[in-house]
């Protein structure tokens, strides 16, 4: 029992993050223009929009876990991981470039 409250759980989570990518892609691109490529209404965009929620609980049932956009690429969250850690060491190295080149006497010559 415990285990089908924890599936649940992630099925819901999933669910909520496929849904809301989801209404992102459609609001990144304009309702008039799908609707055109559909050859339908406008109107019948937003309509078929509300019936998300119940697909995309489907869909993360089924083990679907994200949708990947035209131009986008989806990478391990290993490396994802390595590269904000790598990001992260980059920038204190900088910080500490900026902090010697602004220190007191540092680069200044006195005649």
């Amino acid at each position: 029992m415990e285990h089908a409250k924890t599936r649940n759980l992630s099925v819901a989570f999933v669910s909520r993050h496929l849904v809301a990518s989801a209404h992102q892609a459609l609001v990144k691109t304009k309702q008039t223009v799908v609707a055109k490529l559909l050859g339908v209404a406008d109107s019948t965009v937003l309509r078929r929009a509300e019936k998300y929620p119940e697909l995309m609980e489907q869909l993360a049932a089924s083990g679907v876990e994200d949708f990947v956009m035209k131009g986008e690429k989806k990478i391990p969250l290993e490396q994802y991981r390595w590269l904000l850690t790598v990001a992260m060491e980059f920038s204190k190295y900088q910080l500490e470039i900026i902090g010697n080149e602004n220190a007191p006497g540092a680069g200044t010559l006195e005649a």
